[in-house]
C-alpha cells in the first residue's frame, strides 16, 4: 500500500506562520534574554534498602528504582523575547536517575555491568549527572491571520484527555510538534490545530513505533463555538499514523513507499449548557478506530524486528493497545447543581461509559482525571499483598513497597498508563478502559467546615466470557492482560481478563474543619468503603474438565471439557489438574471443578484522621493515621491468581502513620513526608487441597521458614499459608531553590 505523507497540512501551517511579514516596528525592538533556574535536591530513605535509582517506581526493563539515596538536579530556564511577536524558550535540565551524591560526580563504574545503583558511572547518562536540552520552542504572535503558532516543545494540554491529553514522560514538555491557535467571529469561535511527532518510546503496538519512526505523527484539530453565555458546542478529531518502509518496494531509484503499521483515529463532540450560576450540564461523545497491522506483513515473530506487530498476547501480554482492528465509543455527562437552596450544599453528578475497545494512543497517561469518582486507592496497586507482581515465583520482590502510593488515584482513558519515575507521595494513575456507571458527589461548605461525599456504581463493558470470543483459545487473545485483575484492589494498567462478571460500589465521606485556636488548627478525616463482586467464569462449559474427573484419593482422569462446537478448545490447556501429594494426603491444589472456584468478593474499608497546624509564618506541619481493612475472597487454589501471582484471599490489616512538613524561606522551599506502615495478611485459600511444608529450597527462594505451611502451584510457585507481618518505613524530603 502506498501512503502519502500526512505532514503536508502541518508543514503548510508552519510555513504560513513563519513567512508572515515582519513590521518595521518589530524590527526595531531589541531582543531580551532572561535566564533563571531551579535546583532540586531529594532525600530518600527506607528500610527496604533498595537503591536502584532516585525514584520509587518504574516498570521499564533495565531501569532501577529505589527508596534510599540523595541526589540533586539542575534546571536552567531560558527565555528570549526577540520582539513583541516572537518568543523563544527552552530548558537545560538534568534529571533524577542514578545521580546519587555517593557517585561523587559520576566517575568510575563498570560499563559492562547492569546500569542500576549508579554502577555505570561516567559511561552512562543515567549515572553521570548529564544535562539535556528540553522544552525548546518558538512562539509567534503576529496579531493577524492566527492568534499564535508554537513550533517545538509543548505538553499539548490544551486538547482533550480522552483524545490528546497532557503528555508527560519524565517531563511535561518532551513532546514536539507544531501548534497553531486562532479565533474568529469576535472570539466566539476558537480553534487549535497541531501536528505532533509520535513518541517512539510507547505510542504503538508493543510500546514502540517500529523501525522507521521519523515521520510518524499525530494530527489533531479541535474547535469550539460559543453561542452565548448559556450554550457552547465543540468538536475534536485526532489521527495518528505509524508508517514503516514498504517491503515490496525494492526500487530505491524513485524513493521508498511507506506501509502503515498502526493507525488510530478518534473523533469527539462536546456541548455545554450553563443555566446561570446554579445549573451546569456538559456532555461529550467519542468514537475511536484503530488498526494494528494484522496480516503478518512484518513477520510472524519478533526476531529482533522492531516493526513486528503482535497478533496475540497470550494470557498476560503487555501493550498500550489491543491487536488487530477495533472500534468503540466512550461518553460522559456531567451535571453540577451549585448550591440551589442557598445553604452551602452542591451536587456533582456524572454518568459515563468507556468502551472496552476504545483506543486513543495520545490520550492522557497521567496527571489528568477523566472521571468524577475517586476510584481505587493507590495503597494496593499490584497483585501481591506487598505489591509484588509475579511474587509467587522466586526473585520477584515488591516494586513500590508494601505501602504502595499514598494519594488518591487518577483515572485515564487509555491502557497506556504511565506511573514511571514516581515516588510514593505522588498520585497513581489507573486505566478506566471498560468502565461504565454513575457517580454522585455532594459537597457542603459552611464557614470553617467542608464536607464531601461520593457514591459510585460501576459495572464494566468488559464483562464477558472468554475475552468475548469463544472461537479462540484462552491463551490466544487480542487483548493485553498486563498483570491481570488479581489482587487486593486493581493493578493500575489492567483492563482485561478472560472471564469477568463484575460490579463495584464506592462510598466515601471526607471532611475538613479549622478550629479557631492560635493560627488555626486543621482537622481532617475520611472514610471510604468499596464493595466489589466478580463471578469471573460463570458458564459451566468453560470449566476445564468433565464432571467427576477428580475423585478424592485417586489421580485425576484428565478428561477435558471443550467449549467450542468443534471440540478443540478447552481451558484445561491452561488450568491443568493437580497431582497427588506424596504420601496420599490429597491433591497439590483444588481441582477446578466449580464455576465458583474463581469468584471474587471484596469488602474494603479505609479510615483516615489527621491534624495540621501553621507553627510559624514559614512552617506548616501535619500528622495523620490511616487504617486499611480488606476482607477478600479472590478465588481459591484451583484458580490461584491465574497461576502467576501470589494469592491474596483472606484478611488484610494495614496501618499508616504519616508526618508532613513544609517550610519556605526567602525563595527556598523544603518539604518532607515520613511514613511508618505496619500490618498483617492472614490467608484463607479455602479447602480441597493438601497442606504442604516448605523445604530448604522453597525457604531460600521465597523467604519463608523451613517447615512452614503452604502449597505449590501449577507453575512451581509457592503460596504461604502462614500469617505474614509487614513493616515499612520510608521518607522523602526535598529542597527546591529558585533563582
Amino acid at each position: 500500500m502506498k501512503m502519502k505523507s500526512l505532514r503536508k497540512g502541518a508543514v503548510a501551517l508552519t510555513a504560513v506562520a513563519a513567512l508572515l511579514p515582519a513590521t518595521s516596528s518589530l524590527a526595531q525592538e531589541a531582543p531580551k534574554l532572561q535566564i533563571g533556574g531551579t535546583t532540586y535536591t531529594k532525600w530518600l530513605y527506607g528500610n527496604s534498602r533498595t537503591q536502584g535509582a532516585m525514584y520509587n517506581f518504574t516498570t521499564i526493563p533495565g531501569e532501577g528504582s529505589g527508596e534510599n539515596g540523595i541526589g540533586t538536579e539542575l534546571e536552567l530556564l531560558l527565555n528570549a523575547r526577540l520582539s513583541s511577536a516572537v518568543e523563544v524558550r527552552g530548558r537545560l535540565h538534568s534529571r533524577f536517575s542514578q545521580n546519587f551524591w555517593t557517585n561523587f560526580g559520576g566517575f568510575g563504574g563498570n560499563p559492562n555491568g547492569p546500569c542500576v545503583n549508579g554502577d555505570c558511572g561516567e559511561f552512562d547518562s543515567r549515572s553521570n549527572q548529564y544535562i539535556k536540552l528540553r522544552g525548546l520552542a518558538v512562539t509567534l504572535t503576529p496579531g493577524y491571520v492566527i492568534d499564535s503558532a508554537t513550533i517545538g516543545a509543548n505538553d499539548f494540554g490544551q486538547f482533550d484527555p480522552y483524545v490528546v491529553g497532557r503528555i508527560r514522560y519524565i517531563d511535561r514538555d518532551n513532546a514536539y510538534g507544531v501548534l497553531v491557535q486562532g479565533s474568529a467571529l469576535e472570539r466566539k469561535f476558537t480553534y487549535d490545530v497541531a501536528g505532533i511527532s509520535l513518541p517512539r518510546l510507547w505510542a504503538g503496538p508493543n510500546y514502540n513505533t517500529g523501525a522507521f519512526h521519523t515521520t510518524d505523527a499525530s494530527y489533531v484539530f479541535q474547535g469550539k463555538y460559543t453561542f452565548n453565555d448559556m450554550f457552547d458546542v465543540g468538536g475534536i478529531f485526532q489521527y495518528a499514523i505509524d508508517n514503516e518502509l514498504n517491503k515490496t518496494d525494492t526500487n530505491v531509484d524513485n524513493g521508498r513507499d511507506l506501509y502503515p503499521r498502526f493507525r488510530n483515529g478518534v473523533g469527539g463532540i462536546k456541548a455545554g449548557f450553563h443555566l446561570g450560576s446554579t445549573l451546569d450540564v456538559k456532555g461529550s461523545f467519542y468514537r475511536s478506530y484503530m488498526h494494528a497491522e494484522d496480516t503478518n506483513y512484518f513477520g510472524e515473530t519478533s526476531d529482533n524486528n522492531p516493526s513486528w506487530t503482535p497478533k496475540s498476547f497470550g494470557i498476560n501480554g503487555y501493550s498500550p493497545i489491543p491487536a488487530g482492528k477495533h472500534e468503540d465509543n466512550s461518553w460522559k455527562v456531567d451535571v453540577t447543581l451549585n448550591d440551589p437552596m442557598d445553604i452551602g450544599l452542591s451536587l456533582n453528578a456524572q454518568a459515563f461509559s468507556v468502551g472496552a475497545d476504545y483506543v486513543s494512543i495520545m490520550a492522557a497517561r497521567r496527571e489528568s482525571d477523566v472521571l468524577l469518582t475517586e476510584g481505587n486507592d493507590g495503597s494496593f496497586a499490584f497483585p501481591g499483598p506487598s505489591n509484588a507482581k509475579y511474587g509467587v515465583f522466586a526473585g520477584n520482590p515488591t516494586v513500590i513497597g508494601y505501602g504502595g502510593w499514598t494519594n488518591e488515584t487518577q483515572q485515564v482513558a487509555t491502557l497506556n498508563v504511565d506511573n514511571e519515575f514516581t515516588d510514593f507521595d505522588e498520585p497513581m494513575a489507573e486505566t478506566v478502559i471498560g468502565w461504565k456507571g454513575v457517580t454522585l458527589n455532594p459537597v457542603y461548605s459552611n464557614g470553617a467546615l467542608d464536607i464531601a461525599g461520593e457514591y459510585s456504581y460501576i459495572t464494566y463493558n468488559t464483562n464477558w466470557q472468554m475475552w468475548g470470543d469463544d472461537t479462540r483459545s484462552m491463551q490466544n487473545t487480542q487483548y493485553p492482560g498486563a498483570e491481570l485483575d488479581s489482587g487486593v484492589l486493581h493493578n493500575f494498567r489492567t483492563a482485561y481478563q478472560p472471564f469477568q462478571d463484575k460490579q463495584t460500589h464506592i462510598l466515601l465521606a471526607k471532611a475538613r474543619y479549622v478550629l479557631d485556636i492560635g493560627r488555626g488548627l486543621d482537622l481532617f478525616g475520611k472514610v471510604k468503603y468499596i464493595h466489589e463482586n466478580d463471578k469471573r467464569l460463570n458458564d459451566k462449559k468453560y470449566l476445564p474438565y468433565q464432571d467427576g474427573d477428580c475423585v478424592s484419593g485417586s489421580a485425576c482422569s484428565n478428561n477435558k471439557r471443550y467449549y467450542d462446537s468443534e471440540g478443540k478448545l478447552s481451558t484445561a490447556d491452561y488450568y491443568s489438574n493437580p497431582s497427588l501429594v506424596p504420601g496420599g494426603a490429597g491433591y497439590q491444589f483444588k481441582p477446578f471443578d466449580d464455576i465458583a472456584d474463581d469468584d471474587r468478593t471484596l469488602n474494603y474499608t479505609s479510615f483516615n484522621l489527621g491534624t495540621g497546624y501553621q507553627l510559624t509564618d514559614d512552617l506548616y506541619v501535619a500528622a495523620s493515621y490511616t487504617k486499611f481493612l480488606a476482607s477478600l475472597q479472590d478465588g481459591n487454589t484451583a484458580f490461584q491468581s491465574y497461576n502467576l501471582h501470589e494469592m491474596v484471599s483472606g484478611q488484610h490489616d494495614k496501618n499508616l502513620l504519616s508526618v508532613k512538613a513544609k517550610y519556605i524561606l526567602a525563595g527556598v522551599e523544603f518539604g518532607l513526608e515520613g511514613q511508618y506502615l505496619f500490618g498483617t495478611f492472614t490467608p484463607d485459600f479455602g479447602s480441597g487441597y493438601a497442606v504442604q511444608t516448605a523445604d530448604e529450597k522453597i525457604a531460600a527462594d521465597h523467604n519463608v521458614a523451613v517447615g512452614s505451611k503452604g502449597f505449590s502451584n501449577r507453575y512451581g510457585g509457592w503460596n504461604s499459608l502462614e500469617t505474614r507481618s509487614f513493616e515499612q518505613m520510608r521518607l522523602k524530603a526535598f529542597m527546591k531553590a529558585q533563582f
